[in-house]
């Protein structure tokens, strides 16, 4: 085992690490290939118990439910021989088999496969979104409500996919009135939400008055530079004030027309006719497609190359409607491969501002702010040709997006990561080229 040390370098536990994740994967296909067998052969019962799985509980020692789901793994991997090859040899992890098996069949299995090989696991969700558990019926959605012995009132409810989203923009717009935005915010963007709502938590009186305990309304230096974007639903802490607050809305001000960003059901719909929601991508695309033309939602058509919204070199920064287009079409989140952030995002400029790129959504990309610091600094590169965007990385590794569609790995690039840019100056020399900050 190597150790940090001059004699054993960090590139020799970078290849320990990746030789014994190998090998943890492989012999975990090896183990789920023989549950699956055992369960095949009925063996439970020869060893006193009426399931394989409640036998792995007793002889392993595992936790119910993670019994189950390897047993579920287990026949799913004898169902699908490419799938427990490409996991045995390593190219595929546990979650990654673990999220295939939902959408398997003997139909389509080299094609996930292949696709599963190709692509980081958070484009490869993006990619299902909307295909559906295979031969698994959804639940039927109910509201309960039951009242306690000490008057309080328990509710749960499970809601279909959309209905669930026309929910939370609900509680956003509820949560905008609770702290007194006004009704013509309709043309607020995020930063403009973050200032009023920090405006308002810093004011009393503004609170909600029917709380279980007094919130901390006192704003600090170390909670404003702690404190996570209120673009979108609202946060854990805020939704049973919001909650309330829809409550007296629905009863006072039934008709009340506030509409503002985070508080849209978006819907995606592509040229062939798949459809999804960038909010909650598992819902099946046939579900979705079933609410185009009668939901209150923002429809987003999307050509083959995209949406474009031009204003050229006349602005340096994206308007809110680019902004908008631009979240809808990476999925409301950071574009880099691999990366799920959703929060701090910033719009890059592919071809930098300062070298003449135009303020123009085919030059535009949404970063987060640490995957934007990764091109600041030089250790990622995002570059395009024609409607392909490649984005590279310092260890030689490289994807490719064809006309904005997610990333999958290609071969790694050779050279440079930056192209060169050379300016004009003193020399005739073609040697001399300009020391570019990319930032």
């Amino acid at each position: 085992m190597a150790v940090l040390t001059a004699e054993h370098p960090v590139d020799e536990l970078v290849r320990d690490i990746k030789d014994l994740q190998m090998f943890s994967t492989r012999y975990r296909a090896q183990f789920l290939d023989a549950v699956g067998r055992f369960d095949e052969a009925q063996m439970a019962e020869a060893y006193g118990e009426s399931s394989t799985t409640k036998w792995l509980v007793r002889e392993l020692n595992l936790a119910g439910s993670t019994a189950f789901e390897y047993v579920r793994m287990g026949r799913g991997l004898r169902q699908f021989r490419q799938l427990f090859s490409a996991f045995e040899d390593g190219d595929l992890a546990y979650s990654t088999v673990r999220f295939l098996l939902r959408f398997m069949t003997l139909e389509n299995e080299g094609d996930l496969v292949a696709l599963a090989k190709s692509m980081c696991f958070s484009e490869l969700q993006q990619t299902l979104a909307g295909a559906g558990d295979v031969g698994r019926e959804p639940d039927d959605p109910y509201v309960r409500t039951r009242t306690r012995d000490d008057g309080m009132v328990e509710f749960h409810a499970l809601l279909p996919a959309v209905t669930g989203q026309e929910t939370l923009a609900a509680l956003k717009l509820a949560q905008l009135c609770n702290y007194g935005i006004p009704d013509d915010a309709g043309d607020l963007d995020q930063d403009d939400i973050d200032r009023l709502l920090g405006e308002a938590l810093a004011d009393e009186e503004t609170c909600p008055a029917e709380q279980i305990a007094a919130p901390d309304t006192k704003l600090s230096v170390e909670k404003i530079l702690g404190m996570t974007s209120r673009f979108g639903p609202p946060t854990k802490d805020e939704l049973y004030p919001a909650f309330l607050a829809m409550v007296n809305i629905v009863r006072s001000q039934p008709l009340d027309s506030l509409r503002c960003p985070g508080a849209q059901v978006n819907i995606m719909v592509t040229e062939d006719g798949r459809a999804w929601m960038p909010e909650n991508p598992s819902a099946p695309s046939e579900t979705v497609k079933g609410y185009v033309a009668n939901a209150v939602a923002r429809l987003h058509v999307l050509d083959r190359k995209g949406l474009t919204l031009n204003v050229g070199r006349k602005q340096r920064f994206a308007t809110d409607g680019q902004i908008q287009a631009l979240l809808a079409v990476w999925g409301y989140q950071c574009a880099m491969p691999g990366c799920t952030h959703e929060r701090f995002i910033q719009i890059h400029h592919i071809e930098e501002w300062e070298h003449g790129g135009a303020t123009d959504l085919a030059n535009l990309i949404p970063l987060c702010s640490s995957c934007h610091s990764k091109i600041n600094h030089g250790t990622a590169y995002v570059e395009a040709a024609g409607s392909d965007l490649y984005f590279k990385f310092s260890d030689g590794s490289q994807y490719i997006s064809r006309n904005r569609s997610l990333p999958v790995r290609t071969a790694n690039f050779t050279g440079p990561m930056r192209p060169s840019i050379r300016v004009e100056g003193d020399s005739f020399s073609d040697d001399i080229v300009a020391d570019v900050n990319w930032s």
